[in-house]
This record gives C-alpha cells, sequence and structure tokens, in this order.
C-alpha cells in the first residue's frame, strides 16, 4: 500500500478572499502530489489552474492576468490587483500567486 504524503500548506501572507485562499491551498496540495515536478512546472500548472477557476470576467488580458512564481529561494516585487495576491508555503517550497492587468495605464 502506498503510503500518502502529508501536504503542509501555510498561507504566509494574502489579501485574497476566503474562497480564493481554500482554491489555493486545493490546488497546490494537487499539484504537489505530482512526483517528480520541477518548480517551473509546479508554478505553471498553479497558474494555468487559477486561469480555468479565476478567468477574466470580460476574458481580455487588460482585466487582468494570474502571474506564479515557485521555489526555495527568492526573491521579487510585484505590482498586484487589490484582492488578488497570495504568497504561501507547501511543504517548504515557497509559492507567489497575483494577479495583474496587462498595462497600468487601462
Amino acid at each position: 500500500m502506498a503510503e500518502e504524503v502529508k501536504m503542509d500548506v501555510q498561507i504566509l501572507k494574502t489579501d485574497m478572499t476566503e474562497e480564493m485562499v481554500a482554491d489555493i491551498k486545493e490546488v497546490s496540495m494537487e499539484v504537489m502530489k505530482q512526483k517528480k515536478m520541477l518548480h517551473k512546472d509546479v508554478a505553471t500548472a498553479i497558474k494555468a489552474e487559477f486561469d480555468k477557476r479565476h478567468p477574466p470576467a470580460d476574458n481580455k488580458a487588460t482585466s487582468g492576468v494570474w502571474h506564479c512564481i515557485v521555489g526555495s529561494d527568492f526573491a521579487c516585487s510585484v505590482t498586484h490587483e487589490t484582492h488578488f495576491a497570495c504568497y504561501w508555503s507547501c511543504n517548504n517550497v515557497k509559492m507567489l500567486i497575483w494577479k495583474s492587468k496587462d498595462s497600468p495605464f487601462d
């Protein structure tokens, strides 16, 4: 019998709704259960799932697109839409997702 890997998801900083935070936890646990994924593949999978679950209201990139960074050590400075950013860890891998407009002048 295969042993189930325990997923430890900790939200470190967020301004998202409770519903979106629940999606973060669910999606990151699903993705991290897959074996031998590179951090770039984890980021791509999380972004793709958020694109699917939380698309722009009018389906235009100017209404905001999701970005995701995954790694054990990174620094960043981003501009994001209010209530659309989350920094968390899952099994000691840090993750950041945020939504920003394609153009800051729209």
